[in-house]
């Protein structure tokens, strides 16, 4: 059973008294205490107070899996102010899963009959989507909804869609029937995971897989799979060298062919928007040190100002001759 602190008596332990009295056991076992939601001005919701929420409103906003995932991401404290934040989030969720499934099912022609994970992020993906089955089983075991949902969603929105789904997109389009498969068996796992949190695009999704007859929410529950867990952090440095790369323009150089196979499809589309940041970054260095530059060159300032002055200067200069370098200016 699952229910607000505040009415544990008026409903929780009255059910339990109530089938004792009558039927001689207790009617539920476990109970959940969750979050308490307020108005968002902090103050209780009330019908009296017009401070209530009729919870089809945001349904018909936002879509029942989105307002579903933001209860659940809000479920961690013990007072939360009803905010749409989550399920705004939980909005974009849905649309990310639905794209990357249309994706991958407008690709999946010719698909082999079993999956056969052959380059490296397809082993890596199997390998986050059994460690995030693993994580959520642990949090809800210790009923910790937000945890999970947070789990999910960045397996979901990062690591799938932004990395995954990127990384293979060329072989889809080359109609590869091994990547179409992988494909095929990921999403399906994907799809499991993500059912307790939004079964209706799920369910949706599910149905137009190919070779599903039985509905998702009768499907078993993924089994624990270990074959390719070594995998588990394969492209933490394709990940480190796209976050550079993003905020500085800086090229990594990676190890392996399948690193670099991996960043140049992750990151093309954003190289042009790279290379104008990159562009500007370039032109303010080139400012910065030709004013430090001048200033250091002042024989007034340098004879006059504060050593710790002059150092920190010297200092500045040297920084910004680097930075220059490495962006190749």
């Amino acid at each position: 059973s699952s229910t607000d602190r505040g009415i544990i008596f008026l409903w929780e332990a009255r059910m339990i008294m109530t089938g004792l009295e009558l039927m001689g056991k207790i009617p539920f076992h476990t109970v959940n205490i969750h979050s308490t939601i307020n108005a968002p001005d902090g103050r209780r919701m009330s019908k009296s107070l017009g401070t209530g929420l009729d919870p089809l409103e945001p349904i018909e906003k936002y879509g029942a899996d989105a307002t579903r995932y933001g209860l659940l991401k809000n479920s961690s404290t013990q007072d939360v102010r009803f905010s749409t934040g989550t399920i705004e989030e939980g909005r974009k969720l849905a649309n990310k899963l639905w794209n990357v499934s249309r994706l991958i099912l407008q690709n999946a022609e010719g698909a082999g009959a079993d999956a056969a994970p052959r380059d490296l992020e397809e082993r890596w993906i199997l390998a986050r989507i059994d460690a995030t089955r693993a994580e959520v089983e642990d949090a809800w075991t210790r009923y910790e909804f937000a945890a999970s949902t947070d789990a999910l969603y960045h397996l979901t929105f990062g690591d799938f869609c932004d990395w995954y789904a990127e990384a293979i997109k060329p072989r889809l389009y080359e109609d590869d029937p091994d990547a179409a498969a992988t494909a095929l068996a990921a999403l399906e796992r994907l799809l499991v995971l993500l059912h307790p949190v939004m079964p209706h695009v799920t369910e949706e999704i599910w149905s137009q897989l190919p070779g599903r007859d039985a509905r998702l929410i009768v499907s078993p529950w993924p089994e624990p799979d270990a074959s390719f867990a070594a995998e588990v952090g394969a492209l933490d440095r394709v990940q480190e060298a796209a976050q550079i790369f993003r905020r500085s323009g800086v090229e990594v150089e990676l190890a392996s062919d399948d690193e670099r196979r991996i960043f140049a499809a992750v990151v093309r589309p954003e190289r042009g928007r790279v290379d104008d940041k990159r562009g500007a970054e370039v032109e303010r260095l080139r400012k910065e040190v030709a004013r430090a530059e001048k200033m250091l060159a002042n024989e007034r300032f340098v004879g006059n100002a504060p050593p710790e002055v002059v150092a920190a200067e010297r200092e500045k200069l040297e920084r910004y001759q680097r930075e220059l370098a490495a962006l190749g200016g």
